[in-house]
């Protein structure tokens, strides 16, 4: 009788599960909705580092074009205009998690079980990690420093709540509103360059806007923000930017998420919240290498092991000192009281 190779079986159970993994965390990545591979995508996904070596990629920041053009039979040849395009770059690192069962007589469990119990907990973990990345960046949490690390938005990519304009005079009264979604988009609209908006099926445009949940409630609790949910809330729309969404104001898509960055660092030690208003290319990701899983067995087959990893970097495109994708909504926040 002909026996299987041990080996090559494992091998493929082993690409089996790296794929499997990794297709389920990108099911449960909040982000996801906004990822693509264009540049017109909220955060645009690379995947040039997976072609070859080196730890840096650069990549490129397309203007639109700013000319008058030509009328009547004016000379266009000689009159071209020349595409403006401006570079960063980020840098990507490897990342790696474990588990490690205590063994056969304790776990009682057969080794498929094993697996999907590891499986479950690292494709959460993976799933939380990459929010995290991606939101840290984002928001400019200097201390998110895994591969990249933020810089703080700068004045001219920043509005403050209840018309301050410095960090330290924000105090916990200071909420998020209307009137700050209405300043963002604003400055969105009037920055050079100009901070683009995602477009939708039918031509429409929307900014994106992630709230933590303290500001989210404090925007609920404003009548402008009620009303205009009675008269033109997400209705149906098939763009991944709306789903989950907690409603639209102003052609702003409104999502609320606890991994906005916050700190105590407002007047008096006030908390305050680094809220996030993009549009296209607010934020990169790039891969050097897919997220790949390994089994191990120890203490003579009596324990088992699983690893993932993946190289990966996140960063929040920056050119001439300012964010070009996003403006940072920073708003006083306090919990919820039923006083």
């Amino acid at each position: 009788m002909a026996t299987g190779n041990s080996l090559s079986i494992s091998g493929l159970r082993v690409q089996l599960w790296r794929k499997q993994l990794f297709a389920d965390v990108r099911d449960i990545l909040f982000m996801q909705k906004f990822m693509g591979s264009s540049e017109k995508d909220v955060i645009q996904e690379l995947n040039d580092a997976k072609k070859g070596s080196g730890s840096t990629i650069n990549y490129g920041l397309g203007m639109k074009l700013s000319g008058s053009g030509t009328t009547g039979d004016g000379e266009l040849e000689g009159n071209e205009e020349s595409m403006l395009d401006y570079s960063t770059s980020l840098s990507i690192d490897q990342l790696r998690e474990a588990v490690r069962l205590t063994g056969k007589m304790d776990e009682k469990k057969n080794a498929y079980d094993m697996r999907m119990s590891a499986k479950n907990r690292l494709e959460d973990w993976w799933a939380e990690r990459i929010d995290h990345e991606i939101i840290d960046k984002l928001c400019g949490k200097t201390t998110s420093t895994f591969a990249n690390t933020p810089t703080v938005a700068a004045a001219t990519r920043s509005i403050f709540a209840g018309g301050q304009s410095t960090l330290g005079a924000l105090t916990t009264a200071m909420k998020m509103d209307t009137t700050v979604l209405d300043a963002a988009k604003q400055m969105a609209v009037l920055a050079s360059p100009r901070i683009r908006p995602v477009r939708v099926e039918g031509g429409k445009e929307y900014f994106v806007a992630i709230l933590h949940p303290y500001d989210m409630t404090a925007l609920r609790q404003d009548p402008v923000w009620n009303q205009a949910q009675r008269e033109a809330n997400v209705r149906g729309e098939d763009n991944p930017i709306f789903s989950g969404a907690a409603g639209i104001y102003n052609g702003i898509v409104l999502h609320e998420h606890e991994y906005i960055y916050q700190n105590t660092d407002g007047s008096g030690s006030a908390l305050v919240s680094r809220n996030i208003f993009a549009g296209q290319q607010a934020g990169v990701i790039a891969w050097g290498s897919p997220v790949d899983w390994v089994e191990k067995t120890f203490n003579y087959g009596n324990q088992v092991g699983f690893a993932v990893g993946a190289i990966f970097g996140c960063q929040k495109p920056v050119f001439n000192s300012v964010d070009y994708g996003m403006v940072t909504m920073f708003c006083g926040a306090a919990a919820a009281t039923t006083a």
